[in-house]
């Protein structure tokens, strides 16, 4: 089979996230970093990333960047759960209207 290049829409690796911009798409490839959840919503809600499917992965995945960058800051186990409780509800308000995005 021959060598053919891909495009990925996601690309995460050893915590650290990058996003291709949709909005520039068809006649630009260009990668955001995501480095925290306020990353990941700004991505989300100006809609640089788009589907339901990918904002989700987008979502989940700059909480995981951004908690294993604040390892150290989430403190003791109540504190680690609130803080990542609140990065939850933080992120469920990039898409008011993405009904699948957070199934409460």
């Amino acid at each position: 089979m021959a060598n053919i290049p891909t495009l990925e829409a996601i690309k995460y690796a050893n915590g650290t996230l990058e996003l291709l911009d949709q909005l520039k798409l068809p006649f630009e490839f260009e990668y955001m970093p995501i480095n925290t959840c306020e990353d990941a919503w700004n991505a989300i809600r100006s809609m640089n990333v788009r589907g339901a499917p990918a904002i989700a992965i987008a979502a989940a995945l700059a909480l995981a960047v951004e908690a294993t960058k604040k390892e150290s800051e989430a403190g003791d186990g109540a504190g680690a759960k609130q803080w990542l409780i609140s990065k939850l509800e933080y992120l469920k308000t990039s898409r008011p209207t993405a009904v699948n995005l957070f199934n409460d």
